[in-house]
């Protein structure tokens, strides 16, 4: 979309540029982007060639640093989202052992260091996106993470606004809900928020998408990267054969589950939701994970490009590293698609602020 302004952005936490990508379609200007993880950031470069990165932790990014990248220019929007494998539920485990040790979790800290940056560069308006559970997550004495990531906020003179979305509404093929911050100082634009807060929001899209339609843009036999698939073993096949479209692990025969001794007798093994899923075709996509999901049609996994049509990359966008990296940067992403309808509404947010 052309626009008469150019508005220039600052990301952190930025991986392999999901989150960039609607901003980068809209005609905002990025300056700087952020990310420690090496693959990711050559991700990043390779689509957006024309932004500086920098690839190390966002507590050792300098204030004068940041000052000779941006060049004095202003930034006008500040887009990140912090790692959030410590807030997930699949994580309880780890949260409950760290919790025994008295440990706080350091990435838990990051989103302060995000609030940090906004400090030094004053955005009008800052987006944070992150797993849906951190609205529920405490640290160790018992003070809910929203309320503190809230008050440092606010310290800093930004106003919290925070809402729920579904990927599956906003013509992404995934069922993926995350919490969506967003942050201003600007008082006309708070006004306007507290009015109506929906008005900081993209509004939802009336057509869902499926998977079937979403992987019909690969054709057959077509030749593109990271479109390899696993060689399962003669056991992991049968497996994969006789889970139904939209099922996993517990809708297997039972003789197909695996068994193990417990107490002298023979068990059945429970499994996670995700273990041996299979995609429905007329459905979203469940959230795209690092894990093996099933593809709907066919008796094998997703590809990492299937995966990334399914999270709404396009067809063509690059990823550098090995299978397990470019899927992990996958799963980590904010999907583009989605990302394109926030840009479009953060532009009209932003002729707010001036």
């Amino acid at each position: 979309m052309v626009k008469e302004k150019i508005y220039a952005l600052a990301s952190f936490f930025s991986g392999c540029g999901g989150f960039d990508y609607g901003f980068h379609q809209a005609g905002f200007k990025i300056l700087l982007a952020n990310d420690l993880w090496g693959d990711a950031a050559k991700s990043f470069r390779l689509n957006y060639p024309e932004v500086p990165v920098l690839e190390k932790a966002i507590q050792d990014i300098s204030e004068e640093e940041l000052k000779n990248i941006v060049g004095g220019r202003k930034i006008d929007i500040l887009i990140g989202g912090p790692p959030c494998q410590c807030f997930t539920r699949l994580n309880n485990n780890h949260l409950i052992k760290l919790s025994e040790q008295k440990k706080e979790d350091a990435r838990r800290v990051l989103s302060q260091e995000y609030i940090n940056k906004v400090r030094l560069l004053q955005p009008k308006i800052v987006l944070m996106e992150n797993v849906k559970d951190l609205l529920v997550r405490k640290n160790q004495d018992g003070k809910l993470y929203r309320e503190i990531i809230e008050k440092a906020f606010s310290e800093i003179g930004y106003k919290l606004y925070y809402k729920i979305v579904s990927m599956d509404n906003y013509g992404v093929p995934q069922k993926r809900k995350r919490v969506i911050f967003l942050a201003t100082n600007v008082k006309k634009l708070i006004e306007k928020l507290d009015k109506n807060p929906d008005f900081g929001f993209p509004k939802e899209s009336k057509k869902v998408v499926s998977v079937r339609e979403a992987l019909s843009k690969i054709k057959e036999g077509e030749q593109l990267r990271n479109h390899t698939f696993t060689e399962n073993d003669k056991d992991a096949l049968i497996r994969i054969q006789n889970v139904p479209p939209g099922g996993y692990y517990e809708h297997l025969p039972e003789h197909l589950k695996i068994k193990k001794i417990r107490n002298g007798k023979e068990v059945i093994v429970k499994r996670y939701g995700s273990y041996y899923r299979r995609l429905h075709p007329d459905q979203p996509s469940v959230t795209i994970t690092d894990n093996d999901i099933i593809h709907p049609l066919k008796d094998r996994y997703l590809s990492n490009r299937e995966k990334a049509i399914l999270h709404s990359f396009p067809k063509k966008y690059h990823f550098f590293g090995t299978t397990g990296s470019v899927s992990q940067q996958i799963a980590n992403a904010v999907p583009p698609k989605f990302s394109v309808r926030l840009a479009h509404k953060v532009f009209k947010m932003l002729e707010v602020c001036v």
